[in-house]
């Protein structure tokens, strides 16, 4: 999207001629349609989404404005990645490319989510609250282009301290694909008939919609303050190493835990939780489910699982 892949910029000129002979001008046709396809953007994130109205309604104005002043040909969603954290060094070289700018990213299906990466080097994940209405999107076109590397690559510019990286993404041609999916987008034969996307193909990844119970709501680190003494939290560090305040059982990850997706970090942080919440062998039978249906829906920045919220789930599970 260096204004070529996500954007356009429609002629000063140019607009269109009503009956009563009115001219309205190119700029305020591409914000009614914008506006538009937000409006379908948001019915149909709403069935496929566990963000609350307010929020997405929010995100719905955001993605208007942003598309509108990025002249984008079709609504865009701006974002931003998880699991950054151990993607620094990639991510620093890129905060130093100015070519690297609006690249749109391949998009892969990781365990329970959908993993971001340029020329081959991972960067970190779409966030799981966006996944079900990501996946149905992306065999119509729906692709993710990086806006901007967040923080900053220069360690001295942190006072000598720690610094970490982040990565702004933004989701492209939204309203191109929900078109395209609501007309079926299909020849007689089944093929696609959506068209690539910078010369690639859009139907990178087919996967089904997400269908999963989240079970156990993560709450924000100060209600940990207030709640039960075995309540777990979850936080980061200024580098952003994953902590949480139970013992970590090493099994899958010598390295450490981390949350957020379904990987070997998140399942040692799911077996270390129920191992100091339930006995071991609940713990050995259930983690692997703990870990898809909570442990990777905890928010980047970490949270509180309530201990006796991570109880009932258990009751439930069993």
């Amino acid at each position: 999207m260096t204004t070529h892949a996500l954007a356009h910029r429609p002629s000063r000129t140019s607009g269109i001629q009503t009956q009563a002979g009115t001219h309205i001008p190119a700029a305020d046709v591409h914000a009614r349609q914008i506006a538009r396809e937000a409006e379908r953007w948001l019915a149909f994130a709403t069935e496929r989404t566990r963000m609350k109205p307010g929020t997405l309604t929010a995100k719905a104005l955001g993605a208007c404005a942003f598309s509108v002043q990025k002249q984008a040909s079709s609504l865009a969603v701006p974002s931003k990645l998880t699991g950054t954290s151990r993607h620094q060094p990639r991510l620093r070289a890129l905060a130093n490319d100015p070519e690297a700018r609006w690249a749109a990213l391949d998009l892969d299906a990781v365990e329970d989510g959908l993993r971001a990466s340029h020329g081959g080097a991972p960067l970190g994940l779409v966030q799981t609250k966006h996944l079900g209405w990501v996946r149905p999107l992306i065999p119509f076109g729906l692709t993710v282009y990086l806006s901007r590397v967040t923080g900053t690559g220069n360690p001295a510019a942190a006072g000598g301290g720690s610094y970490r990286l982040g990565c702004n993404v933004a989701f492209g041609h939204v309203g191109e694909a929900l078109r395209r999916l609501a007309d079926g987008a299909s020849g007689g034969d089944g093929a696609s008939t959506a068209p690539s996307v910078d010369g690639r193909s859009p139907l990178r990844l087919v996967v089904p919609s997400e269908a999963r119970p989240i079970g156990v709501p993560v709450r924000p680190e100060y209600e940990a303050l207030t709640g039960d003494a075995e309540d777990v939290v979850l936080w980061r560090t200024l580098e952003g190493k994953a902590h949480a305040s139970v013992p970590h059982a090493a099994r899958h990850s010598p390295t450490g835990i981390e949350w957020g997706y379904g990987g070997s970090g998140p399942a040692d942080l799911a077996l270390s939780v129920l191992l100091a919440l339930t006995d071991e062998q609940t713990a050995n039978t259930l983690y692997h489910r703990f870990k898809h249906e909570v442990v990777a829906a905890v928010p980047d920045e970490g949270g509180v699982l309530r201990a006796a919220d991570v109880r009932r789930w258990v009751q439930r599970a069993r």
